[in-house]
C-alpha cells in the first residue's frame, strides 16, 4: 500500500528510531510536560505500597504531600532515561515511525507509531485489563494494524492547533508502516474530535466503559479513503 506522499504536511516531518534520536532530550521534555496535564495528570510516580493511584502515577508534583498515604513522591512519572530505553526497545523490536514538529523553541508535538496485531496490542498494552484480549481481537482481527501508540504535545511551546495535522499524521505512519487501519486508546477529547473531523465515518470510536472495557476510548481509523 503506498498512499499519496503529497498529503503529508511541510509543518513536521517523519523520522526512522535512528534519525530521531538526536531529539530525544527535547521529545522527552515534552512527554513529560503534556502527560502531567490534564486529562492525564501524571507527574510523579506512585509511593503508596498499595498503590492506589490509577496506574501507579500520581499528579502530586515532586516533594508533594499526599493527603491519601502521607508520603511524597521522588521521582518523575516518566524520567529521562527509562523513557529512552523504552523508545529504543520499541524501534530495534518491530516496524516503527516517529513523527515530530518544530518551532523555534523545540519540539512541539511528537507521536510515535509501530505495526502488531491485537494479541501484541492486548500483552503490552492491556496486561492490567484482561478483557481486552478478547475485544481487540474481534474489533481488529488478526492482522497486523498500525498502532498509535504515543501522541503529546508540549503547550509551553505552542498552546494551540497541535492537531491541526493529525489526519495527515496518521496517513504518513499508514504509509511508511504499511498497515490499512490504524487504531488508538485515549483519554482525551481533542484526540477524539481529530479523528472525526480528519477521517468522518471512517474513524470508528468506541466509548470507555461502555462499549470498550477499559478506561480509555478506543478509537479505529481506516485512512485509506480520502481525508476530508
Amino acid at each position: 500500500m503506498k498512499l499519496n506522499e503529497d498529503l503529508i504536511m511541510s509543518e513536521g516531518k517523519f523520522y526512522t528510531p535512528d534519525e530521531v534520536k538526536p531529539l530525544y532530550g527535547q521529545i522527552v521534555s515534552a512527554y513529560q510536560e503534556a502527560f502531567a496535564g490534564e486529562p492525564w495528570y501524571e507527574a510523579s510516580k506512585c509511593v503508596d505500597k498499595m498503590q492506589r493511584c490509577e496506574g501507579g502515577l500520581s499528579a502530586l508534583q515532586i516533594g508533594a504531600l499526599c493527603a491519601t498515604c502521607g508520603n511524597r513522591p521522588s521521582k518523575a512519572a516518566y524520567e529521562q532515561r527509562e523513557l529512552e530505553s523504552r523508545f529504543d526497545a520499541l524501534g530495534s523490536s518491530r516496524p516503527t515511525s516517529w513523527y515530530v514538529e518544530q518551532n523555534e523553541d523545540g519540539v512541539t508535538l511528537a507521536a510515535l507509531a509501530w505495526s502488531a496485531t491485537a494479541d501484541t496490542i492486548a500483552v503490552e498494552k492491556y496486561a492490567d485489563v484482561p478483557n481486552m484480549s478478547d475485544w481487540l481481537s474481534n474489533a481488529l482481527g488478526q492482522e497486523e494494524i498500525v498502532w498509535l501508540d504515543e501522541v503529546f504535545a508540549n503547550r509551553r511551546l505552542r498552546p494551540n492547533g497541535n492537531l491541526q495535522n493529525f489526519g495527515k499524521m496518521v496517513v504518513g505512519f499508514a504509509s511508511r508502516l504499511d498497515c490499512p487501519v490504524v487504531a488508538y486508546r485515549t483519554k482525551a477529547p481533542q484526540m477524539i474530535k481529530a479523528a472525526i473531523r480528519a477521517f468522518g465515518d471512517s474513524a470508528t470510536v468506541s466509548i470507555r466503559n461502555i462499549e470498550v472495557p477499559d478506561r480509555r476510548d478506543f478509537v479505529v481509523i481506516n485512512p485509506g479513503k480520502e481525508l476530508k
